[in-house]
């Protein structure tokens, strides 16, 4: 496991580093690092084999690396792009249909169904639990408005957050177990905040 994964994090790390654009100031490095760290947490909780979290981590590193091509079917990117380093690292066909379906889990238009996928789809939303949540969701209004998705007000941010984690929900057990209070707590904060 180590040696593809040491691979898949030093490739990973030097695509983003040298041509992630710098308009990315949420899907970037630090959340790729922050997905890595939260799967691993989460699958070494949740009872899983060596090989599963390797796919896991594998797929963390690659879920977000379409952004470096642009906003449009990142996942779809991403998937690509995994693809093709996992052939050129003669990874086993079987493990790697695997990472690319655990990978697709991340798109939010898509129920995940296997553990794999809840994983993935906790650990990359695991920070609607933690405690800096909004805060850290400032990153992400800075890379949707420098995208050119529309400018918020910071009552349009609060709904659109508030929104977004009433809807959102932890599929893991663990992920419940651990991150579902800061989530509440965090609508909570989000409602406070409404002028």
């Amino acid at each position: 496991m180590d040696n593809i994964v040491t691979k898949a994090s030093e490739y990973v790390t030097e695509l983003l580093t040298k041509t992630l654009p710098s308009n990315c100031t949420y899907h970037n490095l630090v959340h790729t690092h922050q997905v890595v760290d939260a799967v691993t947490e989460i699958g070494k909780n949740s009872g899983l084999t060596e090989d599963q979290i390797e796919i896991l981590i594998l797929s963390a590193w690659f879920h977000d690396t379409g952004f470096v091509t642009g906003f449009e079917d990142h996942e779809g990117k991403s998937i690509q792009i995994a693809e093709e380093f996992l052939k050129e690292n003669h990874y086993p066909s079987e493990k790697a249909a695997l990472v690319l379906k655990t990978i697709n889990a991340t798109d939010i238009a898509i129920k995940p169904v296997v553990i794999l996928e809840m994983i993935i789809r906790d650990a990359d939303i695991v920070y609607i639990g933690m405690e800096k949540f909004y805060e850290k969701s400032f990153l992400l209004k800075h890379e949707r408005e420098i995208a050119g998705e529309k400018k918020y007000t910071e009552d349009e941010w609060i709904n659109s957050n508030l929104d977004f984690l009433a809807r959102t929900e932890f599929y893991t057990s663990y992920a419940k177990a651990n991150y579902e209070e800061g989530r509440q707590k965090n609508i909570s904060h989000l409602k406070s905040l409404r002028k």
